[in-house]
C-alpha cells in the first residue's frame, strides 16, 4: 500500500501526530510524546510483566467498546468534514481568524480518526485475543497490546475532549464579550 492508496491511513497517523505542538511557538512537545507514549507503554510492560491475561469474556466485551466507539469516532469525523465544507463554502475571508479555525477542524479531524484507527487496532487485537484460547503466549501478548492501545486511546480521547472543551469555552467568551465583533474592534483601537 503506497502512500497513494486510498485505504492508507497514514496520511491521517501523520495528521495526528503533527497536532503534538505547542500551541504558542509551533514547536514540538516532547511533554506530548511523554504524555501519550508512557503510560500505554507503562501498561503494555507491566501486563506482560505481571503475566496478565484477559478471559474470553473480558476480551469480547473490550471488543464490542472499541467496535462501539470507532463507530462513533467515525461519526465524528464525518461531522468535522461536515463543518469543515460549509466552512469553506461560505468563502470565509483570509485572515487569521480565519487560518486558525480551520486549523482546529483539521486538528480535530486528525485527532478522531488516529482516535478511530486505534479503536479498530485494538478491537482487532481483543478478537485474537477472545479467540486465542488454545495458546497461552497469543492471549499474553494480545492482551498486553490490547490494554496498551486502550491506555493511548483513553490518553488520545482526553485530549480531544479538553481541546474541544478549550475551544467552545474561548468561543462562548467571544461571543459574550463581543471581542469577535469588528466594531468592537474598532473601538478598542480609537
Amino acid at each position: 500500500m503506497g502512500d497513494n492508496s486510498k485505504a492508507n491511513p497514514w496520511v491521517i497517523v501523520r495528521a495526528h501526530y503533527a497536532t503534538y505542538v505547542d500551541a504558542r511557538t509551533g514547536r514540538r512537545r516532547i511533554q506530548d510524546w511523554v504524555t501519550f507514549a508512557v503510560p500505554p507503554a507503562g501498561v503494555l510492560g507491566g501486563c506482560l510483566a505481571g503475566d496478565v491475561r484477559l478471559e474470553s469474556a473480558a476480551s469480547v466485551g473490550l471488543l464490542t467498546v472499541c467496535g462501539l466507539l470507532s463507530v462513533f469516532l467515525f461519526g465524528v469525523i464525518v461531522q468535522v468534514s461536515q463543518r469543515a465544507m460549509e466552512f469553506a463554502d461560505a468563502r470565509p475571508t483570509p485572515s487569521r481568524e480565519t487560518s486558525s479555525h480551520a486549523k482546529e477542524l483539521k486538528e480535530l479531524a486528525a485527532n478522531g480518526g488516529y482516535t478511530s484507527l486505534v479503536c479498530i487496532v485494538a478491537a482487532v487485537v481483543f478478537v485474537v485475543a477472545s479467540i486465542g484460547a488454545d495458546s497461552e503466549w497469543v492471549i499474553r501478548i494480545s492482551t498486553a497490546v490490547g490494554l496498551a492501545l486502550g491506555a493511548h486511546m483513553i490518553m488520545v480521547l482526553f485530549m480531544v475532549m479538553k481541546r474541544e472543551f478549550s475551544l467552545t469555552v474561548e468561543r462562548l467568551d467571544r461571543a459574550r464579550t463581543g471581542a469577535d465583533r469588528p466594531e468592537r474592534t474598532l473601538d478598542r483601537a480609537g
